[in-house]
């Protein structure tokens, strides 16, 4: 019996990896080419293309909370399905968007649904995880999140310089269409256990986002900032340093960071050190927004040096601290409030996120961004002092789910 139910395990598991690498590889493919279609196809100067950039995370935010009720409330797998499948057929809409309104009104479903489906993702992928591997078990979905986070612009871009321009954007969402579809598929095959509706208590604010989670929250707030800014506008840095080599190896090193974070960042976590990963990781990822800061201030072949050497750190850092939080989250909430705990840690970074995305507009409108990279020093740098001297005591003060398993 047990090994029927390990092998039901290690199924689940995969299903689950597979249909969330899918979702965001699909999400991620048209990433870096967004800002270039919005100027391309609309002619929309810079602050309107961070605006409309933003306008599905504001979406996400504001929505998340109350799905995250639903997914503790209600049967998940059907919630997760359904809503993955709203995901897909809004990538084909990009193809019959015919000005810049139609394109806001997407993206704001865009971010309602993306919103839904990584909520479903996270919260039955801590269902199917033992608890007392849950740490790795966490690490190796994210990293298949963040392989996707990585590839998927490198597939964008690629598409992006390889086709002829009346067709490169029309293929492009129509291949995020496809793999979105995969992706339900994908999690159709998820088997979860039956788990009878839930009697709630009266509304309260920690039925839609966790309160002991909030100082967590404002650290990766802030350390999702610049990470934003470099996911959404590393196409347009690399033009205009003049770096010489293409952003496809930005997020090719980037994806090598990451994959090498986690040989060690999960079973870290599992270990006891689940602090002392954030502080580590999060102190890496600002060594790499200071290195990009420096790059035009170097001749090209330094920059391209740089260039390289910032992804793989930045990989690494931020590797390292995705499942490490995703567990902290999880650990400060009873197992009622998952869903609220994954809300509020997704949560917290689509607020930063936001906000990075939305300033690297006006940044590109007005400024070079190596400036903000200045900034994002420091933000990091802020974050790091704060979950040292702060957060990570907070955290061992009512942390009632994280039990390090000594192996």
């Amino acid at each position: 019996m047990a090994n029927e139910q390990e092998k039901l395990f290690n199924k689940n598991y995969i299903f689950c990896c597979l249909s969330n690498f899918l979702l965001n590889f699909s999400f991620f493919i048209v990433i870096p080419i967004l800002a270039l279609y919005l100027k391309e196809t609309y002619e929309s100067n810079g602050a309107e293309v961070g605006f409309v950039l933003s306008v599905y995370v504001i979406s996400a935010m504001i929505i998340r909370p109350f799905f995250f009720f639903i997914i503790d409330t209600f049967p998940r797998k059907p919630f997760f399905v359904g809503v993955l499948a709203i995901f897909a057929t809004i990538f084909m809409s990009y193809n019959f968007a015919s000005t810049i309104g139609m394109v806001v009104v997407l993206r704001a479903l865009d971010g309602l649904s993306f919103g839904a489906t990584t909520i479903g993702s996270n919260t039955i992928v801590i269902d199917v995880v033992p608890s007392q591997y849950r740490g790795e078990g966490l690490g190796y979905f994210g990293l298949s999140n963040n392989f996707a986070m990585a590839l998927g612009p490198i597939a964008g871009v690629s598409l992006h310089d390889s086709l002829p321009e009346e067709t490169r954007y029309i293929t492009i969402f129509s291949v995020a269409f496809a793999l979105s579809i995969l992706a339900v598929v994908a999690a159709s095959q998820i088997h979860t256990k039956y788990r009878p509706p839930v009697e709630r208590p009266a509304i309260s604010l920690d039925r839609f986002f966790l309160i002991k989670g909030i100082p967590a929250g404002i650290n990766l707030l802030l350390l999702s900032i610049t990470y934003a800014v470099t996911m959404n506008y590393i196409y347009i840095y690399a033009q205009e340093t003049s770096i010489g080599i293409t952003p496809g190896a930005f997020y090719s090193c980037m994806a090598v960071g990451i994959a090498s974070s986690r040989i060690f960042s999960g079973k870290m976590v599992d270990r006891g050190y689940l602090n002392r990963v954030i502080i580590i990781g999060a102190a890496i990822a600002t060594i790499a927004f200071f290195l990009l800061a420096t790059l035009p201030y170097l001749n090209i072949d330094g920059k391209s040096v740089i260039f390289i050497a910032s992804a793989m750190i930045l990989g690494c850092g931020y590797g390292t601290i995705f499942p490490a939080y995703n567990t902290l989250f999880v650990a400060l909430g009873r197992n009622d409030q998952r869903g609220s705990a994954t809300s509020t840690y997704l949560t917290s970074w689509e607020i930063g996120a936001g906000i990075g995305i939305f300033c690297g507009g006006a940044i590109t409108e007005y400024m070079q961004i190596s400036s903000f990279y200045i900034i994002g020093t420091l933000l990091n740098l802020t974050a790091v002092i704060l979950f040292a001297a702060y957060t990570s005591k907070h955290f061992n003060r009512w942390n009632i789910g994280y039990k390090p398993c000594k192996r």
